[in-house]
């Protein structure tokens, strides 16, 4: 799963068995590779968050110098809280504000003597990953905002614009809550529901195996993929939403898209409507 309800939970004084074991941080280190190499659209904030805080328990326990001090209860879950704020921290190469979404992510109560602990943790994270940026020679490593911005001083909106914004953000604050409904009223079906207990405790490979099909079928290039860019990379589809131009605008307009930034979205030959694929 995720890894930040576990988190949370533990934060707030909960023993949680094999969660912050090596046996469980191996077997999600290979889980999380796989998935995020097949493509599936997962994330990997919650077990960035989850591996980074079994490390923190880990060296708390293992290194001799440090048992003394984190035998308490309470230093323990300010260990787990600094690997939260680490996790959050190197998942989008922003440690400030990776330590400041882990406190809103992971826990209700935060103690403010542990700030200073997980902006710490956090900017040594930062500092090794700037230190093996030239030994893995990767050009997509880096600490640089992923998608950097660039406006001009003073037209980055105009008043007009204003109300369109306040309608986007209404109408995915609601399609959020609408999606959340939905999640969660199929997650208690799937609790509640005896024959499926009985068949997912029995067969719990199955449920996994039922959604990667799934996704792997409305995502395939040759069949309705092709509608929705399933042939590209996540990352790819981000930064074509981003495109600073507009698609419904033809592309011999100064602010038209070129054909090229909206094959992916208009089928095998181009005929099919970007706003129907979106």
């Amino acid at each position: 799963g995720s890894g930040i309800p576990e988190m949370k939970t533990i934060l707030r004084g909960v023993i949680l068995k094999e969660y912050l074991t090596i046996r469980t941080f191996l077997v999600k280190t290979v889980g999380l590779t796989l998935i995020l190499g097949s493509g599936l659209p997962l994330g990997k904030q919650g077990p960035f968050v989850h591996l980074s805080s079994i490390v923190a328990s880990q060296l708390s326990r293992q290194i001799h110098s440090f048992k003394g001090i984190y035998e308490s209860e309470s230093r323990s879950s300010e260990m787990i809280a600094a690997g939260c704020a680490v996790g959050v921290a190197c998942t989008f190469s922003a440690p400030i504000g990776g330590v400041l979404f882990s406190i809103e992510a992971t826990s209700v109560y935060f103690a403010v003597r542990n700030y200073w602990r997980g902006f710490f943790s956090a900017a040594c994270g930062a500092i090794v990953l700037r230190v093996l940026i030239p030994v893995i020679k990767d050009p997509e490593l880096d600490l640089k905002a992923l998608y950097q911005t660039s406006f001009p001083p003073g037209k980055a909106f105009t008043l007009e614009e204003m109300p369109c914004f306040v309608i986007l953000g209404l109408i995915c604050g609601l399609l959020g809550a609408l999606f959340i409904f939905l999640h969660r009223t199929l997650v208690l079906f799937l609790r509640r529901n005896e024959l499926m207990k009985k068949i997912f405790q029995r067969y719990w490979l199955l449920y996994p195996m039922l959604v990667t099909l799934l996704v792997g079928i409305l995502t395939f290039p040759e069949g309705f993929g092709q509608y929705m860019a399933g042939k590209q990379k996540f990352t790819r589809t981000v930064q074509d939403l981003f495109m600073n131009c507009t698609w419904s605008l033809n592309e011999t307009h100064p602010h038209g898209c070129h054909k090229n930034e909206t094959l992916n979205w208009s089928g095998k030959e181009g005929d099919t409507p970007v706003f129907s694929s979106l």
